[in-house]
């Protein structure tokens, strides 16, 4: 007759944990190449629109449009965008004086109208005082409520087709 000795531990626990983490990690790591991907294609993004001729503004809907997103061709009219997205500089006090009162009323109209864009041109202040034209295509951005949250547009220099 034989003798056996023995430890029996039950590791259902532990085994359950190790499938638990290793389905945790292969998570993470797609994950992870997700928002890689999501990334490169947010460079590629701001490549195409950095050498458009087309500057891309997220306005806050306030006075003289407090701006939290420019794009850096910003450049080609001498600001950089942290003049901007810092606050140092608001959009509205580049807009030209005599045009500015026009640009705010039509905006302030389009706005409590329901509208959902708007588009004008009009003349803008370089950092060294420069006048130029430009045209600007926003789209009017809305809570569920409906009340304007931000304003999200495009300033193209037409300074150019303007003279011609």
């Amino acid at each position: 007759m034989a003798n056996f000795q023995g430890i029996v531990r039950d590791v259902t626990s532990e085994i359950k944990n190790e499938r638990a983490l290793r389905d945790a990690l292969e998570s993470q790591k797609a994950l992870m190449e997700k928002q890689k991907a999501l990334l490169e294609r947010q460079k590629a993004l701001e490549t195409v629109i950095n050498n458009s001729p087309m500057v891309v503004f997220l306005w806050k809907a306030e006075k003289y449009w407090p701006t939290l997103y420019v794009s850096e061709n910003i450049r080609q009219f001498g600001y950089s965008p942290e003049d901007f997205i810092s606050g140092r500089i608001l959009y509205g006090k580049i807009i030209h004086p005599e045009d500015l009162l026009l640009v705010e009323l039509e905006l302030e109209e389009n706005c409590e109208e329901g509208g959902k864009e708007f588009n004008r041109q009009y003349r803008v202040l370089t950092q060294t005082g420069e006048v130029r034209w430009v045209e600007e295509k926003t789209f009017i951005q809305r809570n569920q409520d409906g009340q304007v949250t931000n304003l999200q547009g495009v300033i193209e220099d037409i300074t150019e087709k303007v003279k011609t």
